[in-house]
């Protein structure tokens, strides 16, 4: 095992999911854009039907890349690896969560058709704007739900494949606030490092399995031996210094060091489109 290989192996599952959540939004983009509001009214059952399908295949694949990660890296760490074969999707769960995001929605278009006159050429228009917000925000919210895929795989691994010792968030290249405070955690390792899953417990009080939308942080495991890969260290450096910069304690540092970091954050933005 060589830290390198390790550090390959989380990086590539890291931009494959940013792939599969990526092109899932795109091909909800496209789908939605070749619909009209006339749809939402008469065939929604059947739109979330579809919706539903899409998702649910980009979230299988998504969960069998993290499954087989978790055993790529999990191989490269152990002397002597027996696959682990962790749990199965919960998909009656996948669905409530597909349909909760379909409808919400769509809902404010199911609205807005109710609102104003269907032959006003203004209010036709503004139910435009409205399909097309609908549109977006499905097309996000299904780039979560996908990414959740490898997410549930990482997190079923980690409470129960004995060999897991700890695990860390590894966010992307420009992370806000909120994402910045959990990386800055670092590693995070279990009470006992040899407790089963009755006893299982992971210092700190942080869910590591806290994500927002558009969110594309990943919660990777680590085995005895392995180490956080550089780069993530180096944000972790960064991130911890900031943390420790910031006044208060508690959950008055936490607003602090998210607000502070976010108006950075924007000020860049703003910095690099001038």
């Amino acid at each position: 095992m060589t830290q390198a290989d390790i550090d390959r192996a989380s990086r590539a599952y890291y931009n494959e999911q940013l792939a599969i959540s990526g092109t899932l939004m795109q091909r909800v983009m496209e789908w939605w854009s070749t619909l009209s509001w006339r749809a939402v009214e008469s065939d929604s059952d059947a739109l979330w039907q579809e919706y539903r399908d899409m998702v649910s295949d980009a979230r299988g694949r998504s969960f069998a890349a993290g499954s087989d990660y978790h055993n790529r890296v999990r191989d490269l760490a152990l002397e002597h690896p027996v696959t682990f074969r962790g749990g199965q999707r919960d998909t009656e769960s996948e669905t409530r969560q597909a349909a909760a995001s379909f409808f919400v929605h769509t809902a404010p278009v199911a609205r807005e058709i109710k609102r104003g006159r269907l032959d006003d050429p203004e209010f036709l228009a503004e139910l435009d704007d409205v399909m097309s917000r609908a549109g977006t925000n499905l097309s996000r919210d299904a780039g979560r739900l996908a990414e959740d895929g490898g997410r549930d795989a990482l997190a079923d691994a980690r409470e129960n494949d004995p060999e897991v010792i700890g695990y860390y968030r590894k966010t992307d290249a420009d992370p806000c606030g909120f994402c910045a405070m959990l990386a800055s955690r670092g590693a995070a390792y279990t009470e006992d490092r040899n407790s089963s899953r009755s006893t299982r417990s992971f210092k700190g009080d942080d869910n590591p399995d806290q994500y927002h939308p558009d969110c594309h942080c990943q919660t990777l495991p680590l085995f005895r031996g392995v180490s956080l890969p550089p780069e993530d260290e180096a944000k972790r450096t960064e991130y911890l210094r900031l943390w420790n910069d910031t006044p208060g304690s508690g959950e008055e540092q936490r607003r602090a060091f998210v607000r502070a970091f976010n108006e950075q954050r924007e000020q860049r933005s703003e910095s690099d489109a001038a």
